[in-house]
């Protein structure tokens, strides 16, 4: 085989000329014709290689003639005489890849004929090409922050995920993880402390096989795991179990969801909605757990969509109301005022209880704008009985840590001061421990800015939480609400309930706030707590929630419009 061979002799080209112009060519070009061996085979003797092809390959190469002598150095992938008989007959014939241990590159060969006597090979070097496509597919399917594939990649990687398990008659788990509390670690500690836990999760999950496990991070706080290769249920039940044991060793929490295919499903869709399910179940039982997949979880959560759906048309067909429970001075008898409280009426579900929908709309984010409404409707209200009756009184008003983290949401107060001309103190804010739960300092903030404006804070449901005490000493509160556990036994023989009912009164009026007792109904408790120096009463014993109308009524001196246990006796 020569460089220097002529192609055809009908060329116009001197030897010399045409030299020069294929030996300018970068890529390593070939020229070869069809010849019959002596053994009777169909082959191709090379007549013609360039200065790039020289550079390209070793020198062993090129001392052969034949495509059958040096084929298998360059590689035996390329089927070089299939292309090379399409070629030279003319039948259009697709660029072959392949990979050269000689050169340690990625060529591309292609093969066009010649007048039907000679082929040329163009065999183009696509390294750089190569890396700039995977440069770009990493860019695509690989998470920056972790290292780890992203979302793009497992909804491309899911369809062969499950087509493996099929053929090979197993099972794939898929566990989503959620990072517990990400958004305290974010608020408190800052987002590079957040996006190093981030980090520390992708190395733990880098510590099992590649064979077990596809690791990728979903976005957010979230990771999700394909578990592969499993034989059974318990044999996915033991890998994310020995992942919760690892991520927990590292003082790492998370809530997560297991879906199986085909168990759960055989539709990627579904078995990525199932983790979903059964990770927020894991959540809603008290985090830090892994949760399976059951179909009754999708049955509730189907209840629970279409719950929101009943939610957004009710805000629309005025199927939310108000009703305001009275609130009454221990001693003197007189009222104080009234608590607004939601109500709920479905024409196919009947009434619906605020424990039910009150979650949902906090979950889904629509409690602002039903909090936006209730402010408004109890604004509206207390303005009317003011102007009608002369109400002295005033309206409690209970808001959801949603509402109070929202930017305006100071603003908006006063603005509905100014639209109903209401002196502030006439409105009280009702809260639960549920506002320090994300950033303790702007709820705070927040607070002090409402109570500078001129209305008063009450904080609802004392003691039922973790750590009610130490909230007292840095809320800006006016009012504490007794929660109605600690007042159904107070009246027990033991006195243990009564014991502690009475060194909060003492405690908290020592701080000089008031306190609420809820949830009283029984004459008994009533007189156990003008013993322990109450100073309001709430419950059905004195007032139930009345619709505006009845409180109407009362305010204009019918005080048989008054519903409670004792009116209901008389």
């Amino acid at each position: 085989m020569k460089n220097s061979a002529a192609v055809s002799d009908s060329t116009t080209l001197n030897q010399k000329d045409f030299m020069s112009i294929m030996n300018s060519i970068f890529s390593p070009l070939i020229v070869a014709r069809p010849i019959i061996l002596p053994q009777g085979q169909k082959d191709f003797e090379l007549v013609f290689f360039n200065e790039a092809f020289s550079r390209t390959v070793s020198k062993t190469i090129l001392k052969f003639h034949y495509f059958h002598e040096f084929k298998a150095l360059l590689s035996t992938e390329v089927p070089w005489n299939d292309m090379a008989d399409k070629a030279i007959n003319k039948i259009p014939c697709e660029p072959v890849t392949y990979f050269s241990d000689l050169s340690n590159g990625w060529f591309r060969v292609q093969m066009k004929g010649m007048d039907g006597k000679y082929i040329v090979v163009n065999i183009e070097n696509i390294t750089k090409e190569r890396e700039h496509s995977k440069k770009l597919l990493d860019t695509a399917y690989i998470d920056i922050l972790t290292g780890l594939y992203n979302r793009n990649k497992f909804l491309d990687d899911i369809a062969d995920l499950t087509a493996q398990a099929q053929f090979n008659g197993t099972k794939l788990g898929l566990l989503l993880i959620d990072i517990d509390n990400m958004k305290i670690i974010n608020d408190y500690n800052g987002h590079t402390a957040g996006d190093e836990v981030l980090k520390k999760s992708a190395e733990i999950l880098n510590r099992f096989s590649k064979n077990i496990i596809k690791a990728y991070r979903f976005g957010g706080d979230e990771f999700l795991l394909a578990i592969k290769n499993c034989s059974s249920m318990d044999s996915i039940t033991n890998v994310c179990d020995t992942v919760f044991e690892s991520f927990n060793s590292e003082q790492i929490k998370f809530s997560g969801g297991i879906a199986v295919y085909p168990d759960d499903s055989e539709e990627p869709e579904d078995l990525l909605r199932f983790t979903d399910i059964a990770m927020r179940r894991a959540k809603k039982d008290g985090k830090n757990r892994i949760t399976n997949f059951k179909p009754e979880m999708q049955r509730v959560f189907i209840q629970k969509l279409n719950m929101q759906a009943k939610m957004s048309a009710a805000l629309l067909n005025s199927d939310f109301y108000l009703v305001y429970q009275p609130q009454f001075d221990i001693k003197t008898g007189d009222l104080r005022g009234f608590e607004a409280l939601m109500r709920w009426h479905d024409k196919e579900l009947g009434d619906i209880g605020p424990a039910i929908f009150i979650p949902l709309a906090e979950e889904t984010g629509m409690i602002l704008e039903i909090g936006d409404w209730v402010l408004n409707t109890a604004f509206c209200t207390l303005k009317n009985w003011q102007q009608k009756y002369s109400f002295k009184g005033i309206m409690s008003i209970n808001i959801s840590p949603m509402q109070l983290k929202q930017p305006n949401f100071i603003e908006n107060i006063r603005n509905l001061l100014i639209k109903y001309n209401l002196n502030p103190d006439a409105v009280e804010i009702e809260i639960t421990e549920g506002i320090m739960i994300e950033n303790m300092n702007e709820a705070i903030e927040k607070l002090n800015s409402l109570k500078n404006i001129g209305l008063s804070i009450s904080l609802d449901d004392f003691g039922t939480g973790y750590s009610s005490l130490s909230y007292l000493q840095v809320l800006p509160l006016n009012t504490l609400k007794i929660d109605k556990s600690f007042i159904t036994g107070i009246t027990e023989k033991n006195g243990i309930q009564a014991n502690i009912t009475n060194s909060i009164i003492t405690m908290v009026t020592k701080m000089g706030l008031q306190t609420i007792a809820e949830g009283v109904e029984k004459n008994e408790q009533l007189q156990i707590l003008k013993e322990f120096n109450c100073h309001i009463v709430q419950g059905f014993l004195r007032g139930k929630p009345m619709l505006e109308q009845n409180c109407a009524a009362y305010l204009g001196g019918k005080k048989s419009a008054l519903i409670s246990l004792e009116t209901e006796k008389s």
